[in-house]
């Protein structure tokens, strides 16, 4: 069992990975097309990831060493089809009028390899039908066009990184794995109503500005002060040729004012890197753009309880102010779950006092 589950492994924690670093990317670009965030869509693509990495995957793992495939003998593919028929007759003893024999046939290599082959494509073709909108024939079509994918890539000995195949090209795959993309493609209509539906996610093109798009240009932001910061301390330590905690602070907090404060107030929307890229905009009560004393403290609050106050106390030697500024910080999530659980709603009672609310740019 060994042979299939490592590359089921290996499959899953690369795709894993990757939809890991694809996270915040896919987010920005469906907030700023439709609004919110499409969780049923993205559920299914991340799905289709793992999917057909680990499919890969299972084709081509364990790889030997470039010697260990130069001393092998040169593997021949096999062009004949329908050969694994007379094989599974040959090897697993299956006789069809005897049904003693069908529970050992089922058990021997010649039928779980064949069998193997088509549940590797049968995902591909439910897909193909449920997701893509393909028809029959293009199904079939795709099917084979994958299968011919993962043959093609072991019979150049994985497109010549390895002097010839080490694995065993057979024209049977071709046939058998596109029979799994068709019975993928009935799968899904059995299915249908089991399976998450991405039309059912709407876009949201309101004003509202929710709490994981405010994190994510919060976040945005704040990579944008560790640059301005690193930035800054490679030109002092240039001019000075000494680091201190104390120059540490002072040069971070130049970088949050040069992000949260000089930046919006120098852009036509009064907005920083991270509103601009989520299409996010401070307004007032009236909707109009908020006064510039208003988003100057505006900002300030957001930067230092949310940015200066968790990234300062990584600056600081004493340990009764870390102390304190991390109760500081748990007292300011506390205020805010516990007036977001009274409201039934996140609130944040901060844009009252300042008369800046926080939207969506539509």
């Amino acid at each position: 069992m060994s042979v299939y589950i490592n590359p089921i492994a290996n499959g899953i924690t690369v795709s894993l990975m990757i939809i890991y670093l694809a996270f915040i990317p896919v987010l920005i670009y469906q907030y700023r097309k439709n609004g919110t965030f499409l969780v049923r869509k993205n559920i299914v693509l991340a799905s289709f990831a793992v999917y057909m990495i680990t499919a890969f995957f299972m084709t081509l793992l364990p790889l030997p060493s470039i010697e260990a495939v130069k001393n092998m003998a040169p593997i021949r593919a096999n062009y004949h089809p329908f050969l694994f028929v007379k094989t599974f007759l040959n090897e697993s003893g299956f006789i069809w009028n005897e049904m003693g024999t069908w529970f050992r046939a089922f058990c021997s290599p010649s039928f779980y390899t064949v069998a193997f082959n088509v549940l590797l494509t049968l995902p591909f073709g439910v897909y193909l039908r449920k997701y893509f909108n393909k028809g029959l024939f293009q199904t079939a079509v795709l099917g084979f066009l994958l299968s011919f994918f993962y043959e093609a890539t072991q019979y150049t000995g994985v497109w010549w990184i390895y002097p010839h195949a080490f694995r065993y090209p057979d024209v049977d795959d071709l046939i058998v794995n596109t029979l799994g993309t068709v019975i993928g493609f009935y799968a899904a209509g059995l299915f249908d109503k089991l399976l998450p539906d991405p039309m059912k996610d709407k876009s949201l093109k309101t004003e509202y500005a929710s709490l994981l798009r405010r994190l994510i240009s919060l976040l945005i932001d704040s990579i944008f002060v560790n640059i301005v910061y690193e930035l800054l301390r490679v030109v002092v330590l240039l001019a000075a040729g000494k680091k201190e905690n104390t120059i540490d602070i002072v040069l971070y907090l130049i970088s949050v004012v040069i992000i949260f404060i000089l930046i919006p107030c120098i852009s036509k929307k009064k907005r920083t890197f991270g509103m601009t890229i989520l299409k996010l905009a401070l307004r007032d009560g009236k909707g109009n753009v908020p006064r510039l004393s208003g988003m100057i403290m505006h900002n300030l609050f957001i930067a230092f309880w949310l940015n200066v106050a968790v990234n300062i106390i990584g600056m600081i030697d004493n340990a009764w102010i870390i102390i304190f500024l991390q109760l500081v910080v748990l007292g300011f999530a506390a205020a805010l779950l516990i007036i977001s659980i009274k409201n039934k709603r996140v609130t944040y009672f901060w844009e009252k006092f300042f008369d800046t609310y926080m939207k969506a740019d539509l």
